[in-house]
This record gives C-alpha cells, sequence and structure tokens, in this order.
C-alpha cells in the first residue's frame, strides 16, 4: 500500500449534477496497481477547497472477486484476488461523502428520505486527486464512527482496528504505514470532537434528492493510467 497518490490528471473541476466514479487504488503484488474498490456517484461539489459527491440508492459498485479472508471474512488479499470485479449496487441509503481538499480522510452520512441517519462516518483515506472519470484515493482500512445519541451526547470511536492489524500481521501493511493511519484517525477523532468543518456545515444544501437516478460506472472504470 504506498503512502503517495498522483497529483490530479484533470484539471477542470466537475460541473454539479456530473456522474463520476470514486476508486480506491491499491498495489497488487505482480498485477501492479489496480482498482480495489469503485462505487458511482453525482457530483454536488468540487472547488479548490471541497469536493463533494452523493451515490443515490442503486448506484453502481464494484468490489474484487475473490476469497474473502481476515476478522471479517471479506478482505481479499492481493494474493487471493482473481483479478475480476463483482458487480453490485449501493443499498440500504443514500450517501453523501465530503472531502476536504488535501485532508486524509471523508466523511460520510447517510440520509434516510426524511433525515440524515445519527452516525457520522469517517472514512481514512489518501487524499483524493481528481481523474477525467471521477475520483481517485486509497483506502486505509481504519475507520472512525462518530455517533449523536437520544440526549444529543457525541461520541467517537475507531472501527475495522482488527482488520489494520491483520494487514499488518500479513505484512501487507508496515507498521510505519500503521502509526501513520492511526495518526490520521486521531486527528480525524479531534476534528469531530471539535465540530470542525464538515462537521458543523448546514447538510441541508447536500440532501439528496429522491429524485435522483441510479450512476452507473463509466466506460474505462478500472483501468489505471
Amino acid at each position: 500500500m504506498s503512502d503517495a497518490m498522483r497529483p490530479d490528471t484533470k484539471a477542470e473541476p466537475f460541473l454539479p449534477g456530473a456522474s463520476v466514479v470514486l476508486r480506491s487504488l491499491q498495489t497488487f503484488g505482480e498485477r501492479g496497481e489496480a482498482v480495489a474498490f469503485a462505487v458511482a456517484g453525482r457530483v454536488l461539489v468540487d472547488d479548490d477547497d471541497l469536493a463533494v459527491v452523493a451515490s443515490p440508492l442503486g448506484s453502481a459498485v464494484r468490489r474484487r472477486a475473490g476469497v474473502g479472508s481476515g476478522p471479517n471474512g471479506r478482505l481479499v488479499l492481493p494474493e487471493d484476488w482473481d483479478g475480476d470485479y463483482l458487480d453490485d449496487v449501493w443499498s440500504g441509503a443514500p450517501v453523501v461523502r465530503v472531502h476536504q481538499k488535501g485532508q486524509p480522510w471523508s466523511v460520510w452520512r447517510w440520509h434516510d428520505g426524511s433525515d440524515w441517519l445519527p452516525d457520522w462516518y469517517i472514512n481514512l483515506e489518501l487524499p483524493w486527486c481528481r481523474t477525467h472519470i471521477g475520483f481517485d484515493s486509497q483506502d486505509c482500512t481504519l475507520d472512525v464512527i462518530a455517533s449523536t445519541g437520544p440526549d444529543g451526547a457525541w461520541s467517537v470511536r475507531y472501527k475495522d482496528e482488527d482488520e489494520l492489524a491483520f494487514y499488518v500481521k500479513t505484512g501487507h501493511v508496515s507498521k510505519e504505514k500503521r502509526t501513520s493511519i492511526e495518526r490520521a484517525g486521531g486527528d480525524a477523532t479531534a476534528a469531530a470532537l471539535a465540530r470542525a468543518f464538515p462537521f458543523d456545515a448546514d447538510w441541508s444544501q447536500w440532501e439528496p434528492s429522491p429524485a435522483w437516478a441510479t450512476v452507473r460506472v463509466p466506460e474505462g472504470w478500472s483501468e489505471v493510467l
């Protein structure tokens, strides 16, 4: 897993409403760099400071095919990936992802059609880079969940620490990389507890519309240049 992402390959921002694909890139042994996961979405904001992308229900998802392993049985190690992808769709509830440019995470929220759900999901990943078909990043396995309880109390916890530990044990993540990921997790936790942006933002401006059509992945979505 690399620590560095390439710079933007598309200089012009996407217009609101544009269909894109969000991709997590990883290095897979002899296969080299490839798409580990992809999900289609609709651009709500894309400027010098911020990217906001929504995935309506039914939008296309692509996952690596292969035997799962690890603590949850869902980690497909590089040597277990057969090179193919499973066709899937986004389910549950529409999700909106907010990424501040240059930050090593994005903040996700789900909307059930009436209101935002209480959990805030902080996906630790390398900063997004804009491509001609969407945005590329690299998922860092460890995530942070911030929740608002019935009494309004704010709590923050980690998610998937066991999966990150498994990657370290198998040698797919170095101890140095783990330290870097955990540092980003600490920074994300501090941002959530301080109610920094985007936790203090007016999310009504990004509320998904039930009228939005599902989004497909574009042609060439699996190509890495």
